[in-house]
């Protein structure tokens, strides 16, 4: 793997563990330019002792958009995270999430992390939250500044 082995836990569905808040790929590119918000919101999730997910196709549609090393080994620190959890896409998965891919316009990324967070009654963590479709009820939607304050 180019830039070094990451390790990420990937979690079935069915886990019992609470998924806190769901983070989109805006989400997690503000994380990867090393903007503090994500990050902060990633402890007050832990010290409550309970996770944060990262969809599979978001991280994906994230690795893709960033180009320099540093952005991509936060990446893989994001994913590694003892309080953060790599959402699988299996085929289940997969049929049920596709209903919401309409509703973003055809964005797998974006119809992913929206399925995810109303699979898990999760905020949904967005530095887009004008793309955020109205069937995330509005006060779940936590917006994350694009860039550092």
């Amino acid at each position: 793997m180019a830039g070094g082995r990451h390790r990420s836990r990937l979690m079935p569905y069915d886990d019992e563990i609470e998924i806190r808040a769901v983070l989109d790929t805006s989400a997690m590119l503000s994380y990867a330019r090393g903007h503090v918000h994500v990050g902060e919101l990633l402890v007050d999730i832990a010290d409550e002792g309970a996770y944060a997910g990262l969809p599979a196709v978001a991280l994906l549609d994230a690795y893709t958009r960033v180009d320099d090393a540093p952005a991509r080994a936060r990446l893989g620190v994001l994913a590694a995270l003892p309080s953060v959890a790599v959402l699988p896409l299996g085929s289940g998965e997969a049929a049920d999430a596709a209903a919401f891919v309409r509703l973003v316009k055809g964005d797998l990324a974006r119809a992913h992390a929206v399925w995810a967070a109303l699979q898990h009654d999760a905020y949904y963590l967005t530095s887009e939250p004008y793309l955020t479709p109205s069937a995330i009820p509005a006060d779940q939607v936590h917006h994350i500044p694009a860039d550092d304050a």
